[in-house]
């Protein structure tokens, strides 16, 4: 079969654009092209494949009306019968009726007639955020298409996009070579290869990381790296040094001014290595040491001016600060978290880490590096002999900064970064930013799913029916001018942050929306408690589930709109007033206190006298006092299996 190559040759590709096309480009295929790629080739100036193709391709049926609409009762052809044989371009006599609709099979077609309708189309259809309109035919793409290249074996097709035409000639690499003329398709890579250009992402992945464990310890703490594979087309690695006196800054200053902007890799001591594209070896290392120095001159002295202000001044700035339109300024955020501190039953030195958690927004240095927001902050702290504690719930304000992310280390750090999202949380949705789809620039599903975490892995007792309203009162009392309810928005947080809890349980849904109706409002308990009916014998929860869902089918049915004490002057048979003492002696073990697992024994014993009293009393008697205290009855009895096991009618019989 001939080798099938195409490549679109660009302006330089941002590396994310490179991981977008490396992503979509198998799909693209299979869908406008009829093919798979084999081979992909995704580099900063060129996006291509390489892949096995037929000389023919069958374009299968093309379906028309069905039998009954194409024929008349004298079987001659109907105009929707000659309609379709005018689109298809055919005499009627050649189309067949298959499979009771008339259908026509054109002749294979030659795959260069093939590739020159649907590689423009292929082309368009790749999704990248903010394409450019690069010639004057309004074509989209992410850069400027400045050539394209399409062989079948040695043959070019001509196909055509934009105001560009396919031809045969590739380029070589920026600074050392040219165009290049490609004879056949299968020479592609080597031909690449001996211009100095490595196509292959992954190869060029390999020599990066060999390269750079030649040259001792490395780290890439930024997580550069799969950046760096996209900005070169040829891989040299080389190394770097810097004056030593840098090194007695803190050390997430150095390696920020290394990868921020610079994608540079810290070795150990007063080295770095990078990546170079080609040049001169030691002309390229000697710039990118004095491009290192002015960065690392620059911190420097934003580190210094920051310490000589001190704390003290620094906070002194945060009202002149917003944290969020209509929500106030730095200062403001500062209060809130100092009150959420203490209600998440913080310690002194949580308290006092919240009234600095947000000072280093004055700090020219997190404007210079916003990714050291709270590290440098916990940094000033130590500087100014702020204990451990304090420096280091600072510093972990922000974790878990990912779904898997880690947790912060210490209870106090753990205590502050849920207020700290609490917060976040309580502003976007006070002012109407809730997510919507996919769509959530502020981070509030994974701000959620944090607290959730915190509360099941820290251990914090992170009660959303106490916090929840007291977050909201702190912006009222602040002024915010909210933009619904305080019902609405409390419930509607509410229910947003323990969705999350899905995502953190292996359990079957029923468990969780089982706990969720439980007493417990507390969301590392509810979590605890989905788990324990996750891993109780099931039969034996199942018996408990039925005396449950009966019970809550008749007092929903029966629409009780007041509930009073069960009148023990009114039970008049056996069978009810078993259950009542049965309930009595057993409500006390069903308490919050006991697992579901040690609480299963005692709520099994109210089976029995539930079901008798199913069984030999009418519940709906035409006594009406009778009647509503026997319904009184059953919804205690529902309360009290509710209150420890949670809403049983959610699992699955």
């Amino acid at each position: 079969m001939p080798t099938l190559l195409i490549e679109i040759g660009c302006e330089e590709l941002p590396a994310s654009v490179c991981g977008l096309v490396e992503e979509q480009l198998p799909g693209l295929c299979r869908e406008h092209l009829g093919v798979s790629a084999e081979e992909i080739f995704v580099g900063p100036r060129r996006i291509a494949l390489q892949t096995k193709v037929s000389e023919t391709v069958d374009k299968g049926l093309i379906h028309g009306p069905p039998e009954k609409v194409a024929f008349d009762q004298d079987g001659n052809p109907t105009k929707a019968a000659l309609g379709f044989a005018r689109k298809v371009g055919v005499d009627i006599n050649e189309l067949n009726l298959v499979n009771g609709v008339l259908a026509y099979k054109p002749s294979p077609l030659p795959i260069d007639e093939v590739l020159k309708e649907s590689i423009p189309e292929f082309i368009q259809n790749f999704l990248i955020p903010k394409p450019m309109i690069w010639d004057k035919n309004r074509f989209l793409f992410a850069r400027p298409i400045r050539w394209i290249c399409i062989k079948v074996d040695e043959r070019t097709v001509p196909v055509k996009l934009g105001g560009l035409e396919a031809g045969c000639t590739t380029f070589g690499h920026r600074f050392s070579s040219g165009a290049v003329t490609v004879k056949h398709a299968d020479e592609y890579v080597q031909l690449l290869r001996e211009n100095s250009v490595e196509p292959d992402a992954a190869e060029r992945r390999r020599q990066i990381l060999e390269g750079l464990d030649s040259l001792g310890n490395w780290s890439d703490p930024g997580g550069v790296l799969e950046e760096v594979v996209h900005l070169v087309e040829s891989v040299e690695v080389l190394e770097g040094i810097y004056n030593e006196s840098y090194l007695q800054l803190p050390e997430r200053v150095v390696t920020t001014a290394m990868q921020a902007h610079q994608r540079y890799f810290p070795l150990d001591g007063a080295r770095f290595a990078f990546v170079s594209n080609g040049g001169i070896p030691d002309i390229v290392r000697q710039g990118n040491e004095q491009v290192l120095e002015g960065r690392l001159e620059d911190a420097s002295f934003t580190y210094k001016r920051d310490i000589s202000r001190g704390l003290k001044g620094l906070e002194e700035e945060l009202s002149s600060i917003t944290f969020a339109t209509r929500a106030g300024s730095y200062a403001d955020k500062t209060h809130r978290l100092c009150v959420l501190v203490l209600e998440l039953g913080g310690s002194e030195d949580a308290v006092t880490a919240a009234s600095l958690a947000k000072v280093d927004q004055a700090a020219e240095l997190v404007r210079e590096f916003p990714a050291l927001e709270g590290y440098i902050g916990a940094e000033y702290a130590r500087a100014e002999g702020y204990s451990e504690s304090v420096a280091q719930a600072i510093e972990d304000q922000f974790l878990p900064a990912a779904f898997e992310g880690s947790i912060p280390r210490t209870s106090d750090s753990c205590i502050l970064s849920a207020a700290d999202k609490l917060d976040n949380l309580m502003v976007a949705f006070g002012l109407g930013e809730r997510p919507t789809g996919s769509r959530d620039p502020f981070g509030l599903r994974r701000a959620a799913t944090g607290l959730c975490r915190i509360a099941i892995e820290g251990g914090i007792s992170v009660d959303l029916q106490t916090l929840v309203p007291v977050a909201y009162r702190l912006l009222s009392e602040q002024g915010v001018e909210l933009d619904q309810p305080a019902s609405s928005v409390i419930d509607d947080l509410k229910v947003f942050v323990l969705e999350r809890l899905e995502t953190q349980l292996v359990v079957p849904a029923g468990f969780l929306q089982a706990a969720l109706h439980s007493s417990f409002t507390e969301i590392g308990q509810v979590a605890a408690l989905a788990k324990e009916l996750a891993d109780i014998d099931q039969e034996r929860l199942g018996q408990l589930r039925m005396i449950y869902t009966r019970a809550s089918r008749i007092i929903d049915k029966a629409d009780i709109s007041e509930v009073g004490n069960v009148e023990n002057k009114l039970l008049k048979d056996d069978a009810e007033r078993d259950v009542y003492d049965t309930l009595v002696r057993v409500q006390k073990d069903l308490g919050v206190s006991v697992t579901a697992h040690d609480a299963l024994p005692f709520a099994e014993d109210l089976i029995l006298p539930v079901e008798r009293f199913f069984e030999d009393v009418l519940i709906m008697t035409d006594d009406l006092p009778l009647r509503e205290n026997r319904l009184r009855l059953l919804y205690e009895l529902r309360r009290s299996i509710a209150l420890r096991f949670g809403d049983l009618s959610e699992l699955n019989p």
